[in-house]
């Protein structure tokens, strides 16, 4: 990656956790390597180690059984035992048993003993709101689409590798989903933005762009509208337009008014690829969009965002971005290229190098000037060159 002196300026530096040494809080290891013997087949140690990722099936098995049952929504009326908490659903007691435990595997559920001798599982505070269908950070949605389009598309990845997730004549796809499912995918990866939000809100003050009135925002394929609502709160001179289908845009509306910002806040029903967009916009955010394209059609996205943007704009788009500079083995990079075999599975999509939106700002008469790391996306950010 080649540094300009504005890019320089809104880069932030690598973190350290991009290390293959750092070890996620959220990997629970099921295989102890201390207990080989002191001389052990390397074959046997692989097979270990790759059996442990096919097992992996294992943790949205246990979790997303547990939602379907409505047990965690009973546990966030207290803890219970496992006896309790059968009687409450109307599940068999030592199924319900070996649900919760292997919950606790996970550590989704802490499992502690009673006076009486009895397990005692409790669903942790932060979790509560997780795992509610209204919760702001709540990954029901997510649960909802792996239930609908991902466990049955994971499937058919061996396939779409044969013919590359083709249409019928031949042609690269977008990867498209159902309103339905696209409904529910939105409402459960919100989680994505508060990490996202803040740092570009930081980036864009030190160059003066927040200190503007009148500033305008579209946020194409906005979705539940969460980062324009966190952007708005950031910057209180804001106003933003998000661009969504019709099915979502009460969704988007209704979600600005519950974090206050309604009155600097619409939605509006369009097609971001046949429709136009409003002239003069001085930030254009694309999230969790590009991934979905195929390298003519996010060119394409370019050319028509940079006609739409005013002089000074700037276009922000939040995905799974490959820096190679990086190096393969960054956690991120792992994380994007694994994400681009789920988007291969359910339908084509990838996840572009920095190279690849390099070369297609400048076909559309943009400049990188910023590439921010957050803990699962990167923050590319452009201007007119």
């Amino acid at each position: 990656m080649t540094d300009t002196s504005e890019e320089t300026t809104m880069s932030v530096p690598r973190s350290a956790s991009n290390t293959t040494t750092a070890v996620s809080s959220n990997h629970t290891p099921l295989v102890d390597p201390t207990r080989f013997p002191a001389v052990a087949d390397g074959e046997v140690r692989a097979a270990h180690r790759l059996y442990e990722h096919l097992i992996g099936i294992w943790a949205p098995g246990v979790i997303e059984a547990a939602q379907d049952l409505g047990a965690f929504a009973a546990l966030t009326e207290g803890p219970a035992t496992a006896a309790a908490l059968a009687e409450t659903l109307g599940t068999d007691l030592r199924a319900t048993r070996v649900l919760l435990d292997g919950l606790s595997a996970y550590d989704v559920v802490q499992r502690t003993r009673g006076a009486d001798g009895q397990a005692v599982y409790t669903l942790p505070a932060e979790l509560h709101g997780v795992f509610a269908p209204d919760g702001l950070y709540s990954l029901a949605g997510k649960i909802g689409h792996d239930r609908n389009v991902a466990w049955s598309a994971w499937r058919n990845l061996a396939r779409n590798v044969r013919d590359g997730a083709r249409t019928s004549d031949g042609a690269e796809q977008l990867n498209q989903i159902s309103e339905e499912d696209y409904t529910s995918l939105v409402r459960g990866i919100n989680f994505w933005a508060p990490p996202i939000v803040r740092p570009l809100a930081e980036r864009l003050r030190t160059t003066g762009w927040g200190t503007g009135s009148g500033r305008t925002l579209l946020d194409v394929g906005c979705g539940t509208g969460i980062y324009s609502h966190l952007l708005l709160k950031e910057f209180p001179e804001l106003s933003a337009t998000g661009l969504d289908v019709g099915r979502i845009v009460p969704i988007a509306e209704a979600q600005a008014a519950q974090l206050g910002v309604a009155d600097r806040f619409r939605c509006v029903t369009g097609d971001f690829w046949n429709d136009e967009w409003t002239g003069d916009t001085d930030l254009a955010l694309f999230v969790n969009i590009f991934h979905l394209q195929t390298p003519e059609s996010a060119r394409d996205l370019l050319l028509k965002s940079a006609k739409a943007l005013s002089d000074d704009g700037v276009i922000a788009i939040a995905d799974h971005i490959v820096d190679e500079e990086e190096g393969e083995d960054s956690t991120q990079n792992r994380f994007f290229r694994l994400f681009a075999a789920s988007m291969l599975a359910t339908g084509g999509g990838d996840a572009f190098t920095v190279h690849d939106y390099d070369q297609w700002l400048s076909d559309a008469g943009l400049r990188r000037v910023g590439l921010l790391d957050t803990p699962m996306h990167r923050v590319l950010l452009a201007s007119h060159a």
